[in-house]
């Protein structure tokens, strides 16, 4: 019992290394990666204008300086957002008050490469949810969390949609 038990162990520890060798062996890479030949990542835009009702603004360029937190990279792009927010009831009681809603953001996005003056378009949506209980502070920082969750999503999600049409522009 023992003996099998000491198979697995190894076994365990031996399959990761032997999945990186293969990975590595058949030209993978990866999408976030940022070394040369890597992907962009936030790390290569710069941020040029976030266009949004004045309480979503904020919120979302907060989300995006904190994803490119740390990175001080010349920007190769230049990134404007165009978000909308939109809050739609969720479960509603025989009431009519509302117990839940749904958070919504909406992103149009425009990236420019500087070089070359190069346009890449696209949406996104993120969608957050928060209750409504009896307390009102508590209802307040659910929404606002809500909202908080909403835009981290919606850059790690721009992010991503820009590195697969970057990615497969390059191929």
């Amino acid at each position: 019992m023992r003996a099998i038990s000491r198979l697995m162990k190894r076994a365990l520890l031996v399959t990761p290394v032997l999945a990186a060798l293969l990975l590595s062996a058949c030209g993978f890479r990866p999408l976030y990666a940022t070394a040369e030949g890597g992907g962009a990542g936030l790390s290569r835009m710069a941020l040029t204008d976030v266009s949004a009702p004045d309480e979503v603004a904020p919120i979302v360029t907060r989300a995006f300086e904190r994803r490119m937190r740390g990175q001080e990279e010349a920007a190769l792009y230049d990134l404007s957002v165009k978000a909308s927010e939109q809050a739609e009831r969720l479960a509603v009681q025989i009431d009519a008050s509302v117990t839940r809603y749904n958070y919504r953001l909406v992103a149009d996005y425009t990236l420019v490469e500087r070089t070359t003056g190069k346009r890449y378009t696209g949406n996104v949506i993120s969608i957050a949810s928060f209750n409504v209980v009896n307390s009102q502070y508590s209802t307040l920082y659910a929404e606002s969390q809500a909202k908080e969750k909403a835009a981290a999503q919606l850059v790690e999600d721009i992010e991503r949609d820009v590195l697969l049409k970057l990615d497969a522009e390059a191929k």
